[in-house]
């Protein structure tokens, strides 16, 4: 009996886990109900979100789309803020300088996170990104919006496996 039930469990939590449902604040957004690619984000020990690109577009991204990061790790609302200013700017080759809109954008935005929380960027328009945190409207980007999304996307990312797993259309865990 214990060992059987020891085995079940074991199985439990090696399995590999289902695409979830779409997420809520995309539903009335996108008719998929599968993400079109997905990828895990870890770094040696440290896990840090699952990102899920969801999109009725044929050819990945698509014009309107919604990029989903579910944190597997606890992130300030500063720490994400900045993270994501140091890569635009990188991206850019520009100074970090030339972000503050973004900036101010982003910290109206987001919040500090916890594993499970989940932020989602619907692009709406090239011009435009609105963030979704757990699921309600919490702001928007309307300064290098596209650049924000290069981040996941773009050809300068820091983790092209990533990005090729988004835009292939396929999930990696």
């Amino acid at each position: 009996m214990i060992r059987h039930a020891l085995a079940s469990l074991i199985a439990t939590l090696l399995a590999v886990p289902a695409a979830q449902a779409t997420p809520s604040e995309l539903a009335p957004l996108v008719d998929s109900e599968r993400p079109a690619g997905c990828s895990e984000y870890r770094f040696l020990f440290w896990d840090f979100y699952r990102a899920e690109l969801w999109t009725d577009a044929r050819d990945l991204p698509g014009e309107a789309y919604g990029l989903s990061l579910t944190y597997r790790s606890k992130f300030s609302r500063d720490e994400l803020v900045e993270a994501s200013i140091d890569e635009m700017a990188r991206i850019a080759g520009r100074p970090e300088a030339d972000f503050d809109a973004a900036r101010a954008q982003m910290a109206q935005a987001f919040r500090d996170v916890v594993p499970g929380d989940r932020i989602t960027a619907w692009r709406e328009a090239p011009d435009r990104v609105i963030f979704f945190v757990n699921g309600a409207e919490a702001g928007a980007l309307t300064e290098d919006a596209e650049l924000f999304l290069s981040i996941w996307l773009g050809e300068k990312t820091r983790h092209p496996e990533g990005r090729m797993a988004l835009l292939d259309g396929r999930c990696d865990g």
